[in-house]
């Protein structure tokens, strides 16, 4: 008596959810339909026939990247500056996990519902902890996030080169900078950390400024 065959595999299905979770491993900048068609298993036909777009998809899975997200709120022991920091050292590593995400972080707008709603949470948690007006608790903010990510994504990368020290003391054509090289070796995330602690301290100067209101 011959063994039963095998029996045969059940026919992939694409679904919104094999959408997103294929999309979340490849990373957005590598989302088409042909790396999704081989991420999961199917023919590009299967995934054309189950998006809008491709663009509509890398923004469902942009989406579905912010929902699973902590967004960091301030914490009641830390005083403004140091919530701030905590936040932009957050963004940052989400920047980095999900490389593509900060286009849609700057981008965020009426279409994206749940992130908004999020993003005010946190405001409002910050106008309560440390006693803001909206203006002031949205303005430090937006503007911290802005410039955690545009550092995080354009600046301050993983891969990051430092600048070659003795190069730069070996100079003659420049007066300050060579004055700076200390030769010490400074990790991306320190370097991250003092160009942000320059910016929230420039937040928090100008957010209690008595014409705040007025610009």
């Amino acid at each position: 008596m011959h063994d039963p065959k095998p029996l045969r595999a059940s026919r992939r299905r694409v679904t919104p959810e094999s959408l997103i979770e294929a999309g979340i491993e490849l990373t957005l900048p590598k989302v088409t339909v042909k790396a999704m068609a081989e991420k999961i298993g199917v023919s590009i036909v299967a995934i054309y026939n189950n998006i809008e777009s491709v663009e509509a998809l890398r923004t469902h899975i942009a989406e579905e990247i912010l929902a699973r997200w902590q967004y960091p709120m301030p914490r009641e022991a830390d005083t403004l500056e140091e919530s701030l920091m905590h936040m932009s050292v957050e963004l940052r590593a989400l920047v980095h996990r999900n490389p593509g995400i900060a286009r849609y972080l700057l981008d965020l707008d009426a279409d994206s519902p749940n992130a908004l709603a999020r993003i005010d949470a946190v405001e409002q948690r910050y106008a309560t902890l440390f006693e803001l007006n909206p203006m002031q608790a949205r303005w430090a903010v937006s503007t911290v996030s802005e410039h955690a990510i545009a550092l995080a994504e354009m600046i301050h990368t993983p891969n990051r080169r430092s600048e070659d020290s003795d190069a730069m003391l070996a100079r003659t054509d420049l007066t300050l900078i060579p004055l700076t090289v200390d030769g010490k070796i400074r990790d991306s995330d320190t370097e991250f950390e003092w160009s942000m602690r320059a910016v929230i301290m420039g937040t928090a100067v100008v957010i209690g400024h008595p014409r705040f209101a007025t610009y």
